[in-house]
């Protein structure tokens, strides 16, 4: 994990995540006061270094429209570091959404350098603030539309995202999202519709005979255990085609 300090707007990048063989920035993900309930460390220690951060693990607000049973993202916050760095990242991106992204976008590229591939919320989504009505506000839609921007000024870093925010990416406009920005509409428990023609990445959790006759991301095994074969080698979630449909074994 790093952090990059551009014009006092400081990231946190996950740098060459063991899983998946790609950096990525992440956020905290649901309700942290329900699905992280239990998740993070209370040790001495770690209460010492939430409260230095000014974080309360138990009241920290995420970004994703629900809370779904099984999220994988709660596990990363068993880390103290980790969740200190996605509250971070999660508080300064509500505040000033378009200056956390260009600050993103200098970390990436510092020096030059294209990454082939870039990975948005290993835990988090789009929805960063709410309105009146309880829909995604107008900061999340910011959010989204600098990171299209972002996608756009470098074609040849291909980026990949997981979602349930159909209304921010609905608004956008599905043919205005960048070629080399693979969003995957995520399906999970029930908790969003089909997102267009958006390809979908399902979970599968041997319950529904159609979701398990899809192909399989090969990361995983029926059992739910890794493989080995990570996402840097596999590609297919930053080159999947609209309309494709692909699952992911429970894990």
């Amino acid at each position: 994990m790093i952090a990059k300090n551009v014009d006092s707007v400081k990231v946190f990048i996950s740098r060459d995540n063991s899983k998946t063989g790609i950096d990525s920035f992440n956020l905290l993900a649901g309700d942290v006061s329900a699905v992280y309930s239990g998740a993070t460390p209370k040790t001495a220690a770690a209460l010492e270094k939430y409260s230095a951060a000014g974080i309360n693990p138990g009241t920290a607000c995420g970004t994703c429209a629900g809370n779904c049973p099984g999220c994988y993202a709660k596990r990363m916050t068993r880390y103290t570091d980790v969740f200190i760095h996605y509250a971070e990242n999660t508080a300064a991106i509500k505040k000033d959404p378009a200056a956390v992204v260009a600050a993103l976008e200098t970390a990436i590229f510092a020096g030059g350098d294209n990454p082939e591939l870039f990975r948005l919320h290993d835990s988090g989504d789009f929805v960063i603030d709410k309105d009146a009505d309880g829909n995604p506000g107008e900061k999340s839609f910011i959010y989204f539309s600098e990171i299209c921007n972002l996608a756009s000024r470098h074609p040849l870093t291909r980026f990949g995202a997981y979602t349930k925010a159909r209304e921010v990416v609905l608004r956008y406009g599905l043919d205005n999202i960048p070629e080399n920005f693979s969003l995957q509409c995520s399906p999970w428990e029930g908790h969003c519709e089909p997102i267009g023609d958006l390809p979908q990445f399902i979970y599968d959790d041997g319950s529904d005979p159609e979701i398990a006759a899809l192909p399989h991301c090969p990361a995983v095994n029926k059992e739910g255990h890794r493989t080995g074969v990570r996402c840097k080698d596999c590609k297919y979630c930053y080159y999947a085609k609209r309309g494709g449909r692909r699952a992911v074994y429970a894990h």
